[in-house]
């Protein structure tokens, strides 16, 4: 996995450097189609007639203070029992302590012709690949984005492939958050999609989309059932943006003769009460039947979350969250703890950064969660209900 990585890196690179050498060459003609040049929103462009080819870089680092040590754990995900350092419990990122870690990173490549067409393919790699990713096939586990995007006409548009999800707050690029880290129900919901999705765009600040989909967050089927969305974004910048998402899927287990119909809303919006003062209030709430083993009726989740973020000044600002989670059915294998009263939680988080270009983002961050049982890990692996971490971090995106 890391060759082909490293490999697809390499040959873009390659490609890169072949095309900008080729077009400096050709400077002197008029007709020449391609122009190589460095702009602000892009590593590298290339305007090949009517069209444009775009160069794409993302990466996260940071270090993270916490009590994990070396833990011997059964993982949920994975499915074995494993030894590691510095392992957190029931998140993404920050999945490992007391260490330098690589959130996430990926490079892109976006060829568009301006209302008529774009296609993504985009290449990731770091923890939140790790965790999130775990059950799709090696061969698609690298992939962030695979996806053409074509305009029907001014209204409607038509997008198919493998993409990022519109579901949740916080996406998995941390640097568009407005912390270093999210909050734990970003990592239960989904963060990528495989399918087709159909947009409207009513004007300037609505758009409509409705979805068919292989599931809640996979690549590859895991049953024999397709799922639907619709989502509802807004999009004001300055003023509010944000989505109202609603999922339908039948999340039941392959070969097995009975459905679990899950119903999931997914609202967040950031709106800005002044120029400096920014609130995003955050919902997600789901119910699933309930699989029949005896019971009659239907699990649920409430998961309620609202940041606030105060710009300082151009280049300084400071952001809190607040978040708890209503899980005591243990509807999504990731956070099972097998406890009484599974996962009810409540979490709070401090931010401060600085902005010292649009391209780069640092973080100081601290984090602190209680949960009603005893279901993370403390100096000495012992059961705790408090988790508590401290980040500095880096990102950067061109």
């Amino acid at each position: 996995m890391k060759y082909f990585l490293s490999s697809i890196i390499t040959l873009l690179g390659i490609v890169c450097f072949s095309n900008a050498y080729a077009q400096l060459m050709q400077k002197s003609e008029a007709d020449s189609l391609a122009k190589a040049k460095i702009q602000k929103n892009g590593l590298l462009n290339f305007d090949i007639g009517e069209a444009k080819l775009t160069f794409n870089a993302y990466a996260d680092f940071g270090y993270v203070v916490g009590p994990q040590r070396t833990n011997t754990f059964y993982d949920y995900t994975t499915r074995d029992t494993v030894t590691q350092f510095g392992r957190r419990d029931f998140t993404s990122y920050p999945l490992y302590a007391n260490q330098f870690s690589l959130s996430y990173a990926y490079i892109q490549a976006q060829y568009e012709i301006e209302n008529k067409l774009r296609f993504r393919l985009a290449f990731h790699t770091g923890h939140i690949v790790d965790a999130l990713y775990i059950e799709e096939t090696p061969s698609t586990r690298i992939i962030r984005e695979l996806a053409l995007y074509y305009h029907l006409n001014k209204k409607w548009a038509l997008e198919i492939g493998i993409f990022p999800s519109y579901f949740g707050a916080e996406i998995v690029l941390n640097k568009e958050n407005l912390h270093a880290t999210r909050a734990y129900i970003a990592d239960f919901t989904p963060d990528y999609e495989a399918g087709l999705r159909l947009h409207y765009k009513l004007n300037e600040y609505n758009t409509f989309t409705a979805m068919v989909l292989n599931g809640w967050q996979v690549i590859r089927e895991t049953n024999t059932t397709k799922a639907v969305a619709l989502a509802w974004s807004v999009n004001k910048p300055d003023k509010i943006v944000g989505n109202w998402n609603v999922y339908f899927g039948d999340e039941q287990p392959l070969n097995v003769n009975y459905t679990l119909f899950r119903h999931y809303h997914n609202l967040y919006f950031r709106i800005w009460l002044s120029k400096r003062l920014m609130i995003l209030p955050v919902l997600d709430a789901m119910i699933e039947r309930k699989p029949p083993n005896g019971e009659v009726g239907w699990n649920k989740i409430i998961a309620p979350a609202l940041s606030v973020r105060y710009g300082l000044s151009e280049h300084f600002g400071v952001a809190a969250r607040w978040e708890h989670i209503y899980d005591k059915d243990d509807i999504i294998p990731e956070p099972y703890t097998g406890t009484a009263n599974r996962w009810q939680s409540n979490s709070g988080t401090l931010t401060f950064e600085y902005l010292p270009r649009p391209e780069l983002t640092f973080r100081i961050e601290g984090r602190y969660g209680l949960n009603k049982d005893a279901v993370f890990r403390g100096r000495n692996n012992e059961p705790t209900k408090e988790d508590w971490y401290g980040i500095a971090s880096f990102s950067f995106h061109f």
